[in-house]
C-alpha cells in the first residue's frame, strides 16, 4: 500500500506539473527568441512551482519504486490522465464532458481489477550483468526500430510510433531508478553513486524527454499520448518479470483476468487521450466549446487535426 500511495502522489506531481507548465506556455505568445523565452519563464512563479512539482514527481516515484514492483508502480502512473482532468476540471473550471469522465472511470476500473487479479510480488531484486544486456540491447533495437519507422507515414501514425519509442525509454528509466533504489538502501548514498544505474537514469531520463517532445511535435496528442501509457506498463512489467524476478498470479485464471483488465485500462486510456477537453487557456477560463484534443493551438490558428 506504501508503493501504490507514492505512485498516485507520483502521478498527481506530474499532472501538476503539466498544468503548470501548459498554463505559463499558454501565456506566452510563442515569438520570443529560445534565450529570451528561457529567461522569460524562469521568472513565472507557475513555471517555478511546476518545476517543483516535476522535482516531486521524480522523488515520489523512486519511493514508490523502491516499496513496490515495477508491475504496481507504472500502471498506477497513468492516473496522471485522471489527475489532469481534475484539476482542469476543479481548479481552471474547464468543462469536462460525461463521457470525458466515464472514460476516467473505465481506467480506473480496469487499472484496479489488473492490481487485483496480478497481485505483484517482489523478487530477488538483484539483476545479473547478462540479464541487463539482454534487457538493454532487445529494448534498444525495439527504440531504434520505433524511430526509423516514424520517419514515414501520417503525423498520427509517427506520433504514435515516437510515443511508443518513449514508452519504452520510460520502462527502461523507471528500471533504472528501481535499481539505483535497489543499491541506495544496500549500499547507502555514497555507495549508490558508485553503482551505475544512478547514471544510467540521467542518460535514459535525457532521451525519454527527447523522444516525447519530438513524439508531441509530429503529430496529434492523443496518438502519441495513447501509445505512450499503454507501451510504458507493459514493457514495465515486462522488465519487472525479466530483470528483478517479480512474480505475478499465474492461474489460467489470472492470467486471463489480467488481460482482460489491462485492455479494459488501455481502452479507459485511448478514450481519455482523445475525449480530453481542448487546450487550456492562460488564466483557467472555461473552456467556449469541447473537441478531442490534439495538441497545443497554434498563435492565431485552429487546433491541429486530430484524425488518424
Amino acid at each position: 500500500m506504501i508503493a501504490v500511495g507514492f505512485a498516485l502522489l507520483g502521478a498527481f506531481s506530474q499532472a501538476l506539473a503539466s498544468v503548470l507548465h501548459r498554463m505559463t506556455n499558454a501565456a506566452d505568445d510563442g515569438r520570443r527568441p529560445l534565450a529570451e523565452t528561457v529567461r522569460h519563464l524562469v521568472r513565472q512563479p507557475r513555471w517555478l512551482l511546476g518545476t517543483v512539482a516535476m522535482a516531486g514527481t521524480f522523488v515520489f516515484t523512486a519511493l514508490a519504486l523502491y516499496f513496490g514492483t515495477l508491475a504496481t508502480v507504472q500502471p498506477i502512473l497513468v492516473t496522471e490522465l485522471i489527475f489532469t482532468l481534475a484539476l482542469r476540471a476543479f481548479w481552471l473550471h474547464d468543462t469536462v464532458p460525461g463521457r470525458t469522465w466515464g472514460a476516467a472511470g473505465i481506467l480506473c476500473a480496469g487499472l484496479f481489477g489488473f492490481l487485483v487479479a496480478a497481485r505483484p510480488q517482489e523478487g530477488h531484486g538483484n539483476p545479473s550483468a547478462t540479464a541487463w544486456v539482454v534487457a538493454l540491447s532487445t529494448r534498444g533495437t525495439v527504440i531504434a526500430v520505433l524511430v526509423l519507422l516514424s520517419r514515414w507515414g501520417s503525423p498520427a501514425r509517427r506520433a504514435a510510433l515516437l510515443g511508443a519509442a518513449a514508452g519504452m525509454m520510460w520502462a527502461l528509466d523507471a528500471a533504472f531508478v528501481k535499481a539505483a533504489t535497489d543499491a541506495l538502501a544496500a549500499d547507502g548514498w555514497i555507495g549508490m553513486l558508485a553503482h551505475w544505474p544512478i547514471y544510467a537514469v540521467v542518460v535514459s531520463g535525457v532521451a525519454g524527454t527527447f523522444l516525447l517532445e519530438a513524439a508531441f511535435a509530429a503529430g496529434p496528442l492523443s496518438a502519441s499520448q495513447s501509445t505512450l501509457l499503454i507501451v510504458d506498463p507493459l514493457a514495465s512489467i515486462a522488465l519487472g518479470v525479466e530483470l528483478f524476478g517479480e512474480q505475478l498470479s499465474s492461474s489460467a485464471v489470472a492470467i486471463t483476468f489480467q488481460v482482460v483488465f489491462l485492455g479494459v485500462m488501455f481502452a479507459g486510456v485511448v478514450l481519455l487521450s482523445r475525449w480530453a477537453p481542448p487546450s487550456m487557456e492562460a488564466h483557467g477560463k472555461r473552456s467556449p466549446r469541447t473537441v478531442p484534443v490534439g495538441g497545443p493551438t497554434p498563435p492565431g490558428g485552429a487546433p491541429p487535426d486530430d484524425t488518424t
